[in-house]
């Protein structure tokens, strides 16, 4: 218990002394100031990084991601009694709170594109019974209830009942989906509007609905892919970490080179913070460019 008290001490030094580096201020009133803006500073950061990303997050997660960070780095000081470490908590709850957003970003958008291309197959089911692109969505609308896409098709609806342009509620669907993959079938049913929906102009929107499907398929695959490259890359971490592990085994009398030498003590920190450092791009490289969708 001591040793996990010490670190706590020690983060919150830690944090103390960066917080009065970036507020330019060495006083202590102005140093607990300086502590509040940082971390305001920190949770602005998240929140604009979600807000850019178009996903939800709140304060209360970038403080849960905060306290994991700081006590994970207690424990490894509990462990190993190395003070270097205690760095490590704060380096993973600078990185970790935009990993988190990234990968919800990723998740979301792929949702998106996978639901809005059912919606799409189930609009050219109806179009050419229907005849029109308010009476289709409709007869969709009832047949599917949640969903993101789903709600987006609603609004665009909600527009065309409103005796909105055919043109202008396809151009709000565009948006509001932001998906580039979505701009030449927007295009095409535009169109195809104004052709009256003839059956050349169906066929020339199935022919864009299944190029978007053809994409989400090929989109799928290199999902698939990156994963199984992220987990060659964490078995690659895994294995460089075998490496102190087995040499720490070695008969060097009471003395643990990796714990109790400055050294050793000092390669361990490298260990962890460049481990850190390659998850995290190897997460930023590896995983899909939602944005190109």
């Amino acid at each position: 218990m001591l040793s996990y008290f010490v670190a706590g001490m020690c983060c919150v030094w830690l944090m103390i002394v960066l917080s009065a580096i970036l507020s330019g201020s060495g006083g202590h009133n102005r140093g607990k100031a300086g502590i509040g803006n940082y971390w305001n500073r920190q949770m602005s950061v998240a929140r604009r990084q979600a807000k850019i990303a178009g996903v939800s997050w709140s304060g209360a997660e970038t403080a849960l991601v905060w306290i994991l960070s700081l006590t994970a780095a207690a424990v490894l000081y509990f462990a190993t009694e190395n003070l270097l470490l205690v760095g490590s908590g704060w380096l993973l709850s600078l990185f970790l709170p935009g990993m988190i957003i990234q990968k919800r970003k990723n998740r979301q958008r792929l949702k998106t594109l996978e639901a809005l291309t059912d919606c799409l197959r189930q609009l050219l089911i109806r179009l050419p019974d229907q005849g029109s692109l308010s009476r289709a969505m409709e007869m969709v609308a009832e047949r599917e209830s949640d969903g993101e896409a789903m709600a987006i098709a609603r609004v665009v609806l909600d527009e065309l009942r409103l005796g909105a342009d055919a043109k202008d509620a396809i151009g709000l669907w565009q948006r509001m989906v932001g998906l580039r993959k979505f701009d030449h079938v927007a295009q095409t049913l535009i169109q195809s509007n104004a052709d009256g929906w003839t059956p050349v102009a169906l066929k020339a929107l199935e022919k864009s609905v299944e190029a978007l499907e053809a994409d989400l398929r090929a989109v799928r695959l290199t999902e698939q892919k990156a994963a199984d490259r992220k987990k060659q890359l964490y078995m690659a971490i895994a294995i460089a970490w075998s490496f102190p592990l087995i040499l720490s085994m070695m008969d060097t009398g009471q003395i643990n080179i990796y714990l109790h030498t400055a050294a050793g003590k000092l390669l361990i920190f490298a260990y962890v913070t460049v481990s850190l450092y390659t998850a995290a791009k190897g997460q930023e490289y590896l995983s899909i460019n939602v944005d190109e969708l």
